[in-house]
């Protein structure tokens, strides 16, 4: 990380399907050794089996990535030769990149045959409000609310 002076924030694009931000970041954190159009495949029939399924799947997905954002997380501070996990609000990109994540992880864990599949299922389960992923926020903020007594060591 360089001291100099912040990063520049990097312009993202919009995919071309949806023309959607947040679809276009996804397939990026899909993507393998910078093969975008097989990111976008797994991505595209993804959403395609859920219009298949009469539902709008921009909003489908939408909706799972607002399910499972986070909005505490803890972080470890140093106080004293002791550790705490204190816990501190989320900010807006930082909770988008991490449901992503674990969107993906989750998806990536399951017991289906194909990538696409395995996505369809993990978006259609968190968009209401079930699966792994949402199960990995409701953790993150049970873990935040039980160690609500270190919240004054925020900084």
């Amino acid at each position: 990380m360089s001291r100099k002076r912040k990063a520049p924030k990097r312009k993202s694009y919009s995919d071309p399907k949806y023309g959607s931000q947040v679809i276009s970041k996804f397939i990026n954190s899909i993507m393998y050794d910078g093969k975008r159009a097989i990111a976008e495949k797994i991505l595209y029939s993804a959403l395609d089996k859920m219009k298949n399924k009469n539902q709008d799947p921009l909003k489908v997905f939408n909706s799972a990535i607002e399910n499972v954002r986070p909005n505490l997380e803890v972080r470890s501070r140093r106080v004293g030769g002791a550790t705490y996990q204190v816990p501190v609000e989320v900010k807006s990109n930082r909770s988008q990149a991490l449901a992503l994540r674990w969107i993906l992880d989750a998806s990536r864990k399951r017991k289906n045959k194909t990538m696409s599949e395995k996505l369809f299922f993990e978006l259609m389960d968190a968009s209401q409000n079930k699966g792994s992923a949402v199960k990995k926020r409701e953790d993150t903020h049970k873990m935040a609310e039980s160690n609500k007594a270190f919240a004054h060591f925020r900084w």
